[in-house]
């Protein structure tokens, strides 16, 4: 990297530090975000020219990392070659199989686990088996179809896990079905004891089964 490509980076990222969103707004949404920085600087007294300069300095910073990105992207490749790339991804992807077969088999080892530990029958770990298939079914249709809102796309999961956790509750108590939840849950990602709701672990599931 040149001398000058590291202060074109720099330069302008120090700058852009003094606009970077408040910690209570990181969930905000852009209109939120920005209502709050225009509060920022109006209690800071940053005047108008000020904060023209600090959105460019924001903008050369931005387009700096793009150039960036793209000059590294193309090193990588042209090291690489087509073969070197294919090969590469190849070797990802078995990896990413591999993975889930893993997470797969561990998660299952510890469901049966807790059904052994209650001593379910067998049919009662069959319907068990059947609402997760179906959750899993169901929430693959979810994380395909297309919503008008991500408030819709939450309030569509939302409903999935209740009803399914109505289905549930037919069979183990409160107690059980949290313990089913952290069950589900993948190791490393708040669970076994993460606490939570049974599904949401096959929400993840889902998603990474993808």
């Amino acid at each position: 990297m040149t001398m000058s490509l590291t202060r074109k980076l720099l330069m302008p990222a120090l700058l852009a530090s003094l606009i970077a969103p408040l910690s209570l707004a990181a969930s905000a949404s852009p209109d939120q975000r920005s209502d709050l920085k225009q509060q920022l600087f109006e209690r800071a007294g940053i005047d108008q020219q000020t904060r023209d300069e600090l959105k460019e300095a924001r903008q050369d910073y931005r387009d700096s990392m793009m150039e960036l990105r793209t000059e590294h992207r193309e090193k990588v490749e042209e090291i690489l070659g087509e073969d070197g790339q294919a090969a590469l991804e190849k070797a990802k992807q078995e990896m990413r199989e591999e993975q889930r077969a893993e997470q797969k088999a561990a998660r299952d080892k510890r469901i049966q686990a807790l059904f052994d530990k209650w001593e379910l029958s067998d049919d009662t770990r069959d319907t068990l088996e059947q609402q997760r298939e179906q959750f899993r079914s169901e929430a693959e249709a979810l994380k395909a179809k297309e919503f008008e809102s991500t408030e819709a796309r939450r309030e569509a999961w939302k409903e999935l896990i209740t009803t399914q956790r109505d289905a549930l509750s037919e069979h183990l108590d409160e107690e059980q079905m949290k313990a089913l939840g952290d069950a589900m849950r993948p190791q490393g990602r708040g669970g076994p004891q993460g606490g939570g709701h049974p599904h949401e672990g096959d929400k993840d599931e889902a998603h990474n089964d993808a």
